[in-house]
C-alpha cells in the first residue's frame, strides 16, 4: 500500500470515528440497566433492553447513512482529499462502502457490550482483538499480492469487525435464546431510559474525552508548533502504559459495582473501591520510577530524533495519574447509574478548559496545557471521589445520588 492511499485511509477512519461517537451513548445506557436486569434474573427485562437499544441504533444508522448521501454524492473528493492518485468515482464508492459498514458496525459492536454486561469481560476484548488482527493479516497479505486499491483496504478495516460480532451472535443468543432481541420486544417507555442515560454517557464522553484529551495536541499546534505535538506524543505514549494497565484492572468493576449494589452488598462495593484506590496508588508509585528512567527508554526508542524535556514528561505522568483517579470513581459512578453530577463536572470543566487555553493561546508552552488537563482531571476526582464516600455510606441525598 502507497504512503498516499494509507494517509486517505487514515484520514477516513479519522471521520468514520466521529460517525461512530453519533450513537448518543445507548450502548453504554443498555449496558447499565442490562446489567441490572441480569442480577435480578429478569430474562424478559433483559430481552426489551437489547431489543429496544439495538432497534433504537439500527434507527440512527439508518437516519445517518440517508443524511450522508447528499455529501457523498455532491463533494469531489479529489478536491477534498487533494490527490489524484484515485479517481473521484473509485474515491466515491470506496467512501459509500466504508459508510455502510461503519454503519452496520455502529450496531453490531454492542454484542460485545453484552457480554460486557454479562461479567464476560474477556470475550469482548477477544473479539475487538479478533477483529484487529484479522484486518491486519488481510492488509498485509494485500499489500503482498496487489496493488494499492483503496476498497480492498476499507474492506479488511470494515468487514471484519462486523463478521466478527455477528459470529460473536449466533452462539451467544443460541445458548441464551430469551435474552435474543427481537423487534416486538421493543418498549418506548424502556427507550426513554436507555436515551435519558446513554444521552448523560454521551455528553461526558464528548466532553471530557473527546475535548479535553482528543483537542490536546490541536492547542498544542497552535500555541507551540507541529514539532512540540511530537514532543508531547512521545512523552504521553510512554506514560500511557500506565493507563492501559490500570485500565484492564479497572474493566471489570463497572459492571460488578451494578451487581452489588443491586444484591445489596456494599460491604463489597467498599471493599472493592478501596482496593482500586490502592492499586492506583501504586500506579502512581510505577510512574515515578518511569519518570525516573525515562530518558533511558526515550534514548532506546527514538535515539536523539527528539529530545523530550524532563518538564513534560513530568507534567504528562501528573495528568495521566489524575485521568486514572478520575476514571476510579467514575466507574463506580457509572455502576451505580449516579451520573448527574458527573455530566456537569465534565462539562463545567471542559468549558473552563478550552476558555482558558484558548485565552492565554501563544503565552502556553507544552507542559501548561497539559497541566491544565491535568488540574480539570484533579478537580472533577475530588468532587467525584466526595461523591462515591456518600454512595458507599448511603449518605447521599437530592444531586449527589441521581
Amino acid at each position: 500500500m502507497s504512503n498516499e492511499v494509507y494517509g486517505i485511509w487514515m484520514t477516513i477512519s479519522s471521520m468514520l470515528f466521529w460517525i461512530n461517537t453519533f450513537d448518543i451513548g445507548l450502548g453504554n445506557g443498555m449496558r447499565n440497566y442490562l446489567a441490572k436486569a441480569l442480577s435480578e434474573k429478569d430474562l424478559q427485562l433483559g430481552q426489551k433492553y437489547i431489543s429496544t437499544t439495538l432497534t433504537l441504533l439500527s434507527l440512527i444508522a439508518i437516519a445517518l447513512g440517508l443524511l450522508l448521501l447528499i455529501p457523498l454524492f455532491t463533494i469531489n473528493f479529489n478536491v477534498f482529499f487533494n490527490t489524484y492518485a484515485i479517481n473521484n468515482v473509485d474515491l466515491r464508492n470506496a467512501l459509500f462502502v466504508a459508510l455502510a459498514f461503519t454503519l452496520l458496525n455502529f450496531v453490531t459492536k454492542n454484542i460485545g457490550l453484552i457480554f460486557v454486561a454479562m461479567q464476560k469481560y474477556a470475550i469482548n476484548d477477544l473479539l475487538a482483538v479478533l477483529g484487529n488482527i484479522t484486518s491486519l493479516t488481510i492488509i498485509y497479505i494485500l499489500t503482498k499480492t496487489t496493488s494499492s486499491n483503496l476498497l480492498y483496504v476499507i474492506l479488511a478495516y470494515t468487514v471484519t469487525q462486523c463478521i466478527v460480532y455477528i459470529f460473536a451472535a449466533i452462539p451467544l443468543f443460541t445458548k441464551h435464546k430469551q435474552l435474543r432481541p427481537n423487534f416486538h420486544c421493543f418498549d418506548w417507555s424502556l427507550s426513554k431510559q436507555i436515551v435519558g442515560k446513554g444521552l448523560g454517557f454521551f455528553s461526558i464522553q464528548i466532553s471530557s474525552c473527546l475535548i479535553i484529551f482528543g483537542a490536546a495536541n490541536v492547542f498544542i499546534t497552535q500555541s507551540c508548533g507541529p514539532t512540540a505535538v511530537t514532543t508531547y506524543n512521545i512523552a504521553y505514549k510512554f506514560f500511557n502504559l500506565i493507563i492501559i494497565a490500570y485500565t484492564i484492572i479497572l474493566s471489570p468493576m463497572w459492571n460488578a459495582y451494578t451487581d452489588a449494589y443491586v444484591k445489596g452488598d456494599t460491604k463489597w462495593i467498599n471493599k472493592t473501591f478501596n482496593r482500586a484506590l490502592k492499586l492506583w496508588g501504586v500506579s502512581v508509585c510505577g510512574g515515578i520510577v518511569m519518570l525516573i528512567s525515562c530518558q533511558f527508554f526515550y534514548h532506546l526508542w527514538i535515539g536523539n530524533k527528539v529530545i523530550v524535556p524532563f518538564t513534560v514528561s513530568l507534567c504528562t505522568l501528573i495528568y495521566v495519574s489524575f485521568f486514572n483517579l478520575n476514571n476510579c470513581v467514575t466507574y463506580l459512578i457509572n455502576g451505580l447509574n449516579k451520573i448527574r453530577i458527573q455530566i456537569i463536572t465534565s462539562l463545567v470543566m471542559t468549558t473552563i478548559y478550552v476558555t482558558t487555553v484558548i485565552s492565554l493561546g501563544k503565552h502556553l508552552n507544552i507542559e501548561s496545557i497539559v497541566l491544565c488537563m491535568a488540574v480539570c482531571y484533579a478537580i472533577m476526582s475530588f468532587i467525584h471521589l466526595y461523591q462515591c464516600k456518600l454512595l458507599i455510606k448511603g449518605k447521599a441525598t437530592g444531586i449527589w445520588n441521581k
